[in-house]
């Protein structure tokens, strides 16, 4: 990114299992880790880095995502960045988990805030830091004392840019020590999302900053789902660009990457939503 080439990080989720015993009564871990692997190896020639997302589904069990990314780095060779969430763990996890990271050669680590459990789900919400930037701040710190070049990534909100707030959280992170901020929502099209966010972007001097997010969506249905699900802003646009069905989709989402390309951003991260395979078909 400093020297302008074009970065590219595809977003994949760690193996899992349905908690309930009754839909997954075995866990093949071994062989679930195997078929995560090699999925992966098939999409890695497309990625500059590999992102293990933590998945927030009280009905799934999961391998951790720092894990996960070991096991990644050491298959393939390539650069993977585990997400900590500071939701789950208190600070001296936390710290613990940087740390591990930093040991088995993860150098580049994301710390997100994490969206809060509702009361139903059965597990606790933590934030033992006050702020992401508060606990980016330590990471950076620690990174320093091991002296260890890491770089840092965290999210941001490019719709809440337009306002003292969101802007002042950005900055923050920043700030701290953040090296890439990751958007959240996703830019899901050209006709208007694509402009709005450059715009957002340029107004606040942060495109050299931030990667846009490029998320697959599958229907008409998806998209509704995704609005009520995250509370993202998707505009008319997207839901007419969904009737043609997910071929389009997927052809809106590689356009909007193209796009970012030839302007000149400095990349995309792409999610997969558990298909690592999608990234061909936007990326290739």
């Amino acid at each position: 990114m400093e020297r302008g080439v074009f970065t590219t990080l595809i977003e994949i989720f760690p193996p899992s299992f349905s908690v309930e015993t009754a839909k997954e009564p075995l866990i093949g871990i071994k062989q679930k880790l195997r078929d995560t692997v090699a999925r992966v190896r098939r999409i890695s020639e497309l990625a500059d880095a590999i992102l293990v997302a933590d998945m927030k589904d009280p009905a799934r069990l999961q391998l951790a995502s720092i894990y996960t990314a070991a096991i990644l780095k050491d298959e393939l060779g390539v650069e993977v960045i585990p997400v900590i969430p500071t939701r789950d763990m208190n600070r001296k996890a936390i710290r613990s988990m940087f740390l591990s990271c930093l040991s088995l050669g993860l150098e580049s680590v994301s710390l997100v805030w994490g969206d809060r459990y509702a009361e139903g789900d059965g597990t606790k919400n933590v934030y033992d830091f006050r702020s992401l930037a508060e606990a980016v701040a330590e990471a950076r710190a620690l990174a320093e004392r091991a002296d260890v070049n890491a770089t840092l990534f965290s999210p941001v909100d490019i719709t809440a840019l337009n306002h003292p707030k969101g802007l002042g959280i950005a900055m923050a992170r920043l700030d701290a020590g953040s090296d890439v901020l990751l958007a959240q929502p996703p830019t899901s099209d050209l006709p208007r999302t694509l402009e709005r966010h450059i715009s957002l972007l340029e107004k606040n001097h942060l495109e050299k900053k931030v990667l846009h997010n490029i998320f697959p969506f599958r229907s008409r249905e998806d998209v509704q789902a995704c609005r009520e699900r995250f509370g993202w802003d998707l505009p008319p646009e997207l839901d007419r660009i969904a009737a043609e069905g997910e071929r389009r989709l997927l052809k809106e989402a590689k356009g909007v990457t193209d796009a970012l390309r030839d302007r000149g951003f400095p990349g995309v991260y792409v999610s997969t939503r558990g298909k690592p395979e999608l990234a061909r078909y936007i990326l290739d």
